[in-house]
This record gives C-alpha cells, structure tokens and sequence, in this order.
C-alpha cells in the first residue's frame, strides 16, 4: 500500500524547479567590483540580443548562497529570519555573516582539502593534519598567494607547518607534484607531457621536466609523534616528520635519456640556491605576471558559485581551449591580484553581483543561453552537499541525540563522548554514500548524479526511513506531529525544512485534496508521503 501511494504523490505536478515567482531587483549595498563584473555581463547580454532573467526570490537566494558557502541547506528558522528581514541590504549582510562563520571556514576547508590531496579517509594523518592547517589559513583569511607558496615549499616539521602534509601526500615525488601542482595551480593540464610532447598546446616534455627539477630532492625524516585532533574530536598520536631539501639539482628522465635542470615555463634556467628551488618556483607560480596563476583561481571559484567556468575543464587552459568571456575573467583574475589576492574579496564580487542572485528560470531570450550567464544554471549538489543537507533535512542529529540521550541515563557515556561519536556516525554514514558513487576514480567525483544505487538508498536507507517514521520518537515527522496540530502548519514545516521555502497555495490545496482523500486510516501516513517525496524530488537534489 505504501508504494502505491508514495508512487501516487510522485506525479505531483507542482514539484518543478519553475513554480515559484520571481520578485523586483532587492535593494543593496554593491561593491564597486561587483558593479563592474555586472556591466561586463549586461553589456555582453544586450550585445547578443539576451534578456536577462530575473533576480531571484528571497528564499531561492538564501538556499544557494548557503549551499555554495555551508555545503548545506538553511534551517526552516533561517529561511523564515530571512524572510520577514525587510531592510534593503538583507542579501549583503547575510553574504557577510556567512563568510565570518565557521559554516563556511568548515566547508571550504574540506572543499581545498579535496582538491590539493583528493577524498581520502578521515583517518589518514596527511588528510588530517592539512585539514588543521588549511582551517586556520581561511579564518585568518590569508592571501592566495601565501597560501599557495607555503604549500609548494612548505618544509620543518609537521608540528610546526602543516602545509608539509601536500608534499607528503604525493610521496614528495618530483613528478606527481608537477602534474598536481600545474593543474591545480595554473589550470595547466601539463600531465599530458610527463610522456610526450602535449598533442596540441605548446608543453614539451621538457617543460615538465623542467618544472619537475624544482621538485628534487625532498626528504623527509621521522621525528616521532604528536598529538592532534582528528575529524570527530578524538585525540590522536599522529607520525611527525622533518622535511628538508637535499640540494639535487637536475632529474634525470629516462625516456629522454637526459638531465634536465629547474627551468620556469618561460624557458628561463633557475641558477639559485638548490635548496631553495622550491621556494623559488613557489615565487615564480604566484608572481602577479604570471598569466595563469590568478585566472586559474579566479575560474576555479567562478565555476563553484556559477556552475560553469569560463574555461571547462577548470584545468583544461590552452590555446585550443580558449575561455568563453575572455575580457572579464582578465579582469576579475586583475582585480584579484590588486586586492592582493583576497579570496573573501573575489567571494563578495560574485555573490553581490546581480548576475549570481539571478533565477533559473528562464525566458524566450535565453532559454538557450549556455555561456553568458543571463539566468543561473541549474547544477547537481556534489556529494558532500547532499549528504549534508541530507543530515539537515532529516533532523539526523535530533535523532541521534534523542537515542543517545536514553542511553547516557542508562549509565552510558558523558555529553562530550556523545557528541564525539555522533560525529563519528556521520562520516561513516558519508564514507557509505561516498562509496555508492565511486566510479573509480573517487578524487575526481564531485556531483551527485541520482545513480540506481543512490536512488534506493533514498528510497530505502536507514536516514530517511528512521526520520520518515511518525512513530519513531525524535525523528523528523514524528517532531513535526507533536509540535504542530494544524495541516498547514505541519505542512509549511516540512516544506521550510526539506525545500528551504514555504509551499504554494497550489501546492497547499493539492495536499489538503491528497490528505482527505487518502485511504490511510491513519492520516500521519500522508505527512510520510509527502516527506518522501520532497526529498527524492529534483528541487532537493538540485542548486538552483
């Protein structure tokens, strides 16, 4: 009977991504770099005859501004603050809040920590000790360049700089970190050279090689233990190593059958200090004359906020492979680097930027619209966001706390060890998604796609059955059901939970209609269905 109806209340028609109005351009306080990335936009739209979509409604914005700066959906009393703030400059002020809060320090740490050493398991001392160090480099809000410098000659000891876990990750290999390095850093797909002359842009074997040379002679030495935090709060004993340079000065390369010493991309040799080659090559990537260095990063965060970059892949730049707003990237990359390479500056020139807050709602102008950023494109949530907002949208923590709380007065653990192991649950249960969406290549996996596996584990897994359960006590319906007596009010929770929005007034009639006319005898069944059905519809698993 369950399947019947919850297959019934699938074919809602008001579960689109178009259904909701759009209101007037808000008013607020714009920074002038904001202003400028606009006019770029709009003179580009009216040069190609494009009309622009509309800015999006309050609770839209609020939804994706979370999700790209917390990796999570508001909370139903965010969304409503939100809502009843009238003043003129709400949008501004939240950007603000959320990027002096820890949502977003904790997010974008694990976002950087991906991309410099991959998804690795939370008990692996690299993952855990740069984690550490790149926290404390993003709430201090140090410039880009720094941050990349330090990690390309981070040497000492991992007590004292735990920028030496990047080196360490890639066994201080001289040729894993010049293709990581090139691409992360540059957006310079230089892998491509390790074998052979690059196919069609201008990298020689040599060139990689070249830059490889700078990379020599790491060493690296055990130097016993220290103590440090993992992931869900435990003390652990961790392995310290001293990293120093031994000063080597080429890297033989076999296929070439030849030396070849640390030259820079412009051809020029590195006659320094040998064992300050990394520290050199370090400057030479982050010099403000570097072509490459500030775009990439300037491309790298454009396509987190706006789903698509100027150049895809974000690591694909290249003569053959040239960017689709060339004049704006040059100068966000240029801006970048006047506000000394200020990553919450280049945040704040995007997200105030009329252009982000647009709906995705389209029009006839621009239905088509793929590269120009006249409407905000519809993007899946990567891995980490769902599982997150999934969390959130389940009351998961309430839940645990609730069997945990019975426990702890059984004689069990303290408050402290409750929360250590709740946190505990919550990455295995992550590692469990994780592992439903490997294809192989798990440091690559950034969406969640609604895979088969994934689907059932929707359907059917134990997170959204236990918070889906109206008897379970602390789970998510049944909370909404004691709290609240009247459809409505249960209603407009379950929406302001799962969807970050209250419902239509097509949508309320449809589900009074769906409640009075179910078969259940017992009517919380229908508040199950509907449940259900928002968190396996399009609008959850999307960013829009």
């Amino acid at each position: 009977m369950r399947t019947l109806y919850w297959a019934t209340l699938l074919c809602f028609t008001f579960l689109t991504l178009n259904c909701t109005k759009v209101t007037q351009t808000p008013t607020w306080r714009v920074p002038s770099s904001t202003k400028h990335l606009d006019r770029h936009i709009n003179a580009v739209l009216k040069r190609e005859g494009i009309q622009p979509s509309k800015v999006s409604e309050d609770a839209a914005f609020l939804r994706r501004i979370h999700l790209d700066m917390t990796g999570k959906i508001p909370t139903p009393e965010e969304v409503l603050d939100f809502l009843k703030d009238g003043s003129p400059n709400k949008r501004h002020k939240k950007i603000e809040l959320l990027l002096e809060g820890e949502g977003y320090v904790g997010y974008w740490s694990q976002l950087w920590v991906n991309w410099l050493i991959g998804r690795r398991g939370d008990g692996d001392e690299q993952r855990i000790g740069l984690t550490r160090w790149v926290r404390e480099a993003l709430a201090k809000n140090i410039p880009y360049n720094q941050f990349v410098q330090e990690l390309i000659a981070a040497d000492g000891e991992l007590r004292d700089n735990g920028a030496g876990n990047y080196v360490l990750r890639y066994d201080r290999s001289p040729v894993f970190l010049t293709s990581h390095t090139s691409r992360l850093f540059l957006g310079i797909p230089m892998q491509c050279a390790e074998c052979h002359d690059h196919k069609t842009e201008a990298w020689r074997q040599e060139d990689f090689y070249g830059i490889a040379a700078f990379f020599t002679g790491i060493e690296s030495e055990e130097m016993g233990y220290i103590q440090a935090t993992d992931m869900v709060g435990n003390e652990r004993r961790m392995q310290n190593h001293l990293i120093t340079n031994k000063p080597e000065r080429d890297i033989y390369v076999e296929r070439l059958e030849t030396s070849v010493p640390p030259r820079f991309l412009d051809s020029t040799e590195y006659k320094g200090s040998l064992v300050k080659k990394r520290e050199a090559l370090a400057q030479w990537i982050t010099d403000e004359s570097n072509p490459y260095f500030s775009r990439a990063l300037v491309n790298r965060i454009w396509k987190h906020f706006m789903g698509r970059a100027f150049v895809e892949p974000v690591d694909g730049f290249g003569e053959e492979n040239p960017p689709t707003n060339p004049e704006l990237l040059a100068w966000l990359a240029e801006d970048f680097v006047i506000h000394d390479y200020d990553l919450q500056h280049l945040m704040r020139t995007i997200l105030n930027s009329e252009t982000y807050q647009r709906t995705s709602e389209t029009n006839k102008s621009n239905k088509e619209d793929e590269r120009y950023y006249s409407h905000a494109y519809v993007k899946p949530l990567s891995a980490e966001q769902f599982f997150y907002s999934l969390l959130q949208a389940t009351g998961f923590e309430r839940l645990q706390h609730v069997k945990m709380e019975g426990m702890t007065r059984r004689g069990g653990e303290d408050r402290q060890g409750m929360l250590r192991r709740l946190e505990s649950m919550k990455r295995e249960h992550l590692e469990k998604f994780l592992f439903l969406l490997n294809n192989g290549e798990m440091e690559e996996i950034e969406a969640f796609n609604g895979t088969v596996p994934q689907a059932l584990m929707m359907i059917n897994g134990p997170v959204v059955n236990d918070s889906a359960n109206h008897e379970e006590r602390g789970s998510f319906i049944h909370y909404v059901l004691e709290k609240w007596r009247e459809p409505r009010d249960r209603m407009e929770y379950i929406y302001l939970t799962v969807l970050s929005r209250l419902p239509t007034s097509k949508e309320k009639t449809y589900f009074q209609r769906y409640l009075e006319r179910s078969l259940y005898r017992n009517k919380d069944l229908a508040y199950e269905d509907l449940y259900w059905v928002l968190l396996n519809s399009a609008e959850f698993s999307l960013n829009h």
